[in-house]
């Protein structure tokens, strides 16, 4: 009898829900009265209970059914992850280094395999509850907190407190100027001090002093045509940014310098010694009847003689526009003849005498524009519109040409745009349809400037103290999320048509990107062998190979200041070669990529006779069989 009772299913009777379903919802105690409990007639809110005894268990069901498959959508994506990371460890990317690799000790029951022709992968496992799999994914996430992807939040991350710098692979980080166009003067290597520097400065002034030029006198004049050329290239030759709107102020005024007063015989000047060697070689079709080195070095020489004699006796007179401008000019024509000891100098110069004026200041520029407009020929006399906005550009120009400068010798800035008035509030809304404004070439000038502002962020951060040994990581992820936020406002990287876009859209699309990744590298190199830093700068790298690559179709003299990003990426892929990592092979092609890019513009030939460029091309040879 016992045996068969309980044997015997047991009825139980269809339990209804007493409590009404928000106090179930809660968990609150429910008073039950009908047809309102207590507590939803003190909280104003329906109160409902279920009548039918199988409502309560049809519910539940469904409540389970949804999470179940809300479960199931979250493994999905937590699926797709491991399927992206683990296609990361196959590529060459992910193998950086032995520290870097993806570790799977934590899906080691699993069985993760391709299905032929089916997409994605297939996961094959003994667990059958959630909860193992799911700690079996926080447990492989844990060991892969230093995953490669393209430039990943810094808060996928585990954080170090600290990131030690390596003096010993980058002792000091400064702008390369390895391909200056006088071949005699130092190559700019880091192991040179300032003395060198020096005494390659003298040797070039001591070039033009046999000649028959008296300082005190006018160089021989140009052929007009050839000035008109150079007046009409230096519009888009300024290295550094562009100052608009000098053809329509300038372009005529300067044709002939004779009658003009000093500041505009200076600006003259000025041009025309730094746009001779320039022309000679990114421009040499502008000379009709041919120009030899010689020529071209010993012009460029008088007429940078004559400006040095216009500027010391101008100097201290009343401050102008075209002073600064022309100072400026004299910073360009050191930089790329490689004397960054004269370069700070004259950066220097032009700096106080724009503090002077008052022109950071937006509310300044109106009496600034009005007193430069008189200054001008009464034939020649501009608006003060078109003025301003050359005053405004001209500051611009400054700001860009103050942070390469100081960069070249980890000098510190001496332009600080962070007034609420400051000139640069512009840049919130130019008006592109302004006289003689070129729209690609303001939004040039609208990256540029913030591009400047990381790079600044950056020194600041990271060079400012270099006696220090560790970096706060905060500090790193701060610049991180900046550039990550910034690279938002990049034009968007469509390299197939880029041969016929306007000059200035061009270089909106390569130098602002090439100078986004070597961004990357700037901030990341000093800590190298650290993983995070090795897959950053190595992305980088990469990154800055395929841009160089699609440049070279339309290479444009704007090449010049981007060799510091293409030296950058060199001492990545250098690094690879040097300690034969696993992606050796690839940093070896991506070297003979990045040097053949550079061989084949105009300052190839002066690049190859540089210690940088021999050692390059000597690591390249002896790997031939790699």
């Amino acid at each position: 009898m016992d045996s068969e009772a309980e044997q015997r299913p047991v009825k139980r009777r269809a339990r209804m829900a007493l409590s009404c379903q928000r106090c179930r919802k809660h968990r609150s105690k429910c008073s039950r009265s009908r047809p309102t409990c207590e507590q939803c007639t003190t909280a104003g809110v329906e109160c409902t209970y279920l009548e039918i005894p199988g409502d309560l268990e049809s519910t539940a069901l469904r409540d389970r059914f949804a999470g179940l498959e809300d479960q199931i959508h979250s493994l999905l994506d937590e699926f797709g992850n491991i399927e992206d990371m683990v296609k990361t460890t196959s590529s060459s990317t992910a193998a950086v280094t032995n520290q870097s690799t993806i570790q799977t000790d934590a899906l080691q029951g699993w069985n993760i395999h391709r299905t032929p022709g089916t997409a994605g992968l297939s996961i094959d496992t003994h667990m059958y509850h959630v909860t193992d799999i799911y700690s079996t994914l926080i447990q492989f996430a844990r060991e892969n907190t230093n995953a490669l992807t393209l430039y990943p939040q810094p808060d996928q991350h585990k954080k170090p407190i600290w990131l030690v710098r390596n003096h010993s692979i980058f002792p000091n980080v400064r702008l390369s100027h390895f391909t200056s166009l006088r071949p005699n003067v130092n190559d700019g290597e880091d192991t040179e001090d300032d003395a060198i520097q020096m005494r390659a400065m003298a040797e070039q002034e001591k070039e033009g002093e046999n000649d028959d030029q008296d300082e005190n006198t006018m160089p021989e004049l140009l052929p007009t045509q050839l000035v008109q050329r150079l007046l009409s290239l230096y519009k888009n030759c300024l290295l550094y940014g562009a100052v608009q709107p000098f053809d329509i102020l300038f372009t005529d005024v300067l044709m002939d310098p004779t009658g003009l007063s000093y500041s505009f015989q200076l600006l003259y000047a000025s041009i025309v010694c730094h746009m001779l060697p320039h022309a000679f070689y990114w421009h040499p079709e502008i000379f009709d009847n041919g120009m030899d080195e010689e020529t071209c070095t010993r012009l460029s020489i008088q007429y940078y003689k004559w400006a040095k004699r216009l500027l010391s006796s101008i100097y201290f007179d009343a401050p102008s526009l075209t002073t600064c401008h022309a100072i400026c000019n004299l910073v360009l024509y050191h930089i790329e003849n490689g004397n960054t000891s004269v370069i700070y100098i004259y950066s220097g110069m032009a700096v106080r005498m724009a503090l002077s004026l008052k022109l950071y200041r937006e509310d300044a520029l109106d009496g600034i524009s009005q007193d430069q407009a008189e200054m001008f020929p009464e034939a020649y006399k501009p608006s003060v519109m078109i003025v301003k906005q050359y005053a405004r550009s001209l500051l611009w120009f400054m700001y860009f040409l103050d942070t390469a400068a100081s960069h070249y010798h980890n000098k510190p800035y001496e332009i600080h745009l962070d007034d609420h008035v400051s000139t640069t509030t512009y840049f919130k809304n130019p008006p592109l349809s302004s006289a003689g404004v070129d729209e690609h070439q303001a939004f040039f000038q609208f990256i540029e400037f913030h591009t400047c502002q990381i790079t600044r962020d950056i020194r600041r951060t990271i060079f400012t103290h270099p006696e220090e040994e560790q970096t706060s990581y905060e500090a790193i992820e701060r610049i991180e999320k900046r550039l990550m936020e910034f690279q938002k406002q990049l034009p968007p990287l469509d390299l197939s048509s880029t041969q016929h876009m306007n000059i200035w859209h061009r270089r909106c699309l390569f130098k602002q990107w090439i100078r986004h990744h070597g961004h990357w590298i700037l901030l990341h190199q000093s800590y190298l062998p650290t993983p995070m830093s090795v897959q950053r700068c190595t992305t980088a790298a990469f990154s800055l190979v395929e841009l160089f690559d699609h440049w070279i179709v339309a290479i444009d003299c704007y090449f010049r200041p981007c060799v510091h990003e293409l030296k950058q990426a060199c001492e990545i892929l250098l690094y690879h070669v040097d300690l034969n990592t696993p992606i050796k092979f690839k940093a070896l092609q991506g070297l003979v990529r990045l040097i053949t890019v550079l061989l084949k513009t105009p300052v190839g030939e002066i690049a190859r006779t540089r210690p940088f460029v021999q050692r390059v091309l000597k690591a390249i040879g002896e790997n031939k069989s790699f």
